[in-house]
């Protein structure tokens, strides 16, 4: 399920930004960009973050504002004169002034060094807060996600559940048909005195036995009402149950759909079978 979440704390005058986002995962895979500070309490932060987030790719950063780095940048003065002396010895006889000199000296490399920051333990409960806010916010925006996915999959669930009811009402039609269909097809063949009805009439039953669907439209609208159970209860990781739950509506939407011989009810097969394609890739950014 995807997220995002931002939070920022100070820390000696210096601001820091703290950034989470995740996306879909089968597991848990947290991906950390650190200033150089924080790094000792990779752990901890990575810790605090399986705390929250149960699953998914998470990218988090821990950084300064743009433009703090700056102010931890130190001059090195001596290593400065070092390379003005010798330049100067260098143009000597050279018209060439100091200013050009001095231009070409702050080109000289490792001039400048960044001062290195150590981690305060007493920085920790600021961090720690920060990231929990940011987390809060990652949630936010995941419960939002997800409540909207959970209104997709109803619709899409009340519409296989719909056409399973046109289903119904066209299997008795489906049944007297296929009657008619195969006893105009039999006196075609033959006269009315030249084959026995009540054995006729048993093979029909036992044909039409074979292609009731009775059993199948009970199984289906009951795993209907087991996707919606399921997605109601109170348990935090549901994705998994829910794709087993669709794995059987398909196989009876599939079973529907191969004893079905009458046109209309396979265009409500086929309105089942594309819902339940939606319901699965809506499944994909579930917990």
């Amino acid at each position: 399920m995807t997220g995002y979440g931002r939070s920022k704390f100070v820390l000696k005058g210096k601001q820091y930004t703290v950034e989470i986002k995740t996306l879909n995962s089968k597991g848990l895979d947290v991906n950390l960009r650190l200033h150089t500070m924080f790094r000792e309490k990779e752990m901890d932060l990575r810790n605090l973050i399986a705390g929250q987030v149960v699953r998914g790719k998470v990218d988090c950063s821990i950084n300064n504002e743009p433009g703090e780095e700056l102010r931890n940048i130190e001059l090195n003065p001596e290593l400065v004169n070092a390379y003005m002396s010798q330049l100067k010895a260098m143009a000597a006889g050279l018209s060439i002034s100091d200013e050009r000199l001095f231009e070409l000296t702050v080109q000289m490399p490792n001039l400048t060094s960044t001062a290195q920051e150590v981690f305060d333990p007493e920085y920790w409960p600021v961090v720690e807060a920060a990231l929990k806010e940011a987390l809060a916010d990652l949630l936010k925006f995941r419960t939002q996600e997800g409540n909207n996915l959970e209104t997709d999959i109803r619709l899409r669930n009340d519409n296989i559940r719909a056409a399973l009811q046109e289903v119904e009402v066209m299997d008795p039609q489906r049944i007297e048909r296929t009657k008619e269909r195969l006893l105009s097809g039999l006196e075609q063949q033959l006269n009315s005195e030249q084959y026995d009805t009540n054995r006729f009439e048993q093979e029909l039953i036992y044909y039409l036995e074979k292609m009731d669907i009775t059993e199948e439209i009970t199984r289906l609208r009951s795993h209907c009402d087991y996707l919606v159970e399921c997605m109601e209860a109170a348990v935090t990781e549901k994705g998994k149950k829910l794709g087993f739950i669709s794995q059987e509506i398909g196989r009876e939407i599939n079973t529907i759909g191969s004893k079905a011989n009458l046109a209309d009810m396979q265009r409500q097969v086929v309105i089942m079978k594309d819902e339940l394609e939606k319901i699965k890739e809506q499944l994909n950014n579930v917990l």
